[in-house]
């Protein structure tokens, strides 16, 4: 996925966002061509494919735009895991609606990579662990809090921010296991 600050390809990744949201509004992701999403949005292929390789990454090229919870990367290394509990619970909060849509249209995967994205940036938060070891914290995480959400927004038509740091900092911190 292009991340270069050139205005020209900046704004073509906006407008095939711009293009796949209105589009999502008519019909489900799994139905919209890579075609059809060029000619609503008046880029070619090629640009599509030099920016974004493939759909599902104009989905998580929108979930990083809107992810106002990821850490800067002067304070992963301070993430304790209340403060992770309370970004994934601001985050599903503030951002239900997309999640929604990605989890009615079965993007799972695009779910867990942004919160893979989010695990890898903070693994320094992971104390006592290797680099090997801090790898796999971090996709185990991320694949947890990614069906977590799943379940929850669909058990829930509006979210609670609270219950969901509840629940996520119940499991995260092992207490639901019996002492022994």
């Amino acid at each position: 996925m292009y991340q270069g600050k050139n205005p020209k390809a900046l704004l073509s990744q906006r407008l095939l966002l711009d293009a796949l949201n209105a589009l999502l509004q008519e019909k489900e992701f799994k139905d919209i061509s890579v075609s059809e999403l060029c000619s609503k949005s008046g880029v070619s292929r090629q640009t599509f494919y030099s920016l974004f390789e493939t759909k599902e990454n104009i989905l998580l090229y929108q979930l990083d735009l809107i992810n106002d919870t990821k850490p800067d990367h002067e304070d992963t290394s301070a993430m304790q895991l209340n403060d992770v509990c309370d970004r994934y619970s601001q985050y599903v909060s503030s951002n239900y609606k997309l999640l929604s849509i990605l989890v009615e249209n079965g993007l799972s995967e695009v779910l867990y990579t942004q919160f893979y994205q989010s695990m890898a940036s903070c693994q320094q938060s992971f104390v006592g662990l290797n680099d090997d070891d801090r790898e796999y914290a971090a996709l185990f995480m991320s694949a947890g809090l990614c069906k977590l959400t799943q379940k929850y927004i669909l058990e829930h038509a509006v979210p609670d921010k609270t219950e969901l740091r509840r629940i996520s900092y119940k499991i995260m911190s092992g207490s639901i296991y019996k002492k022994g």
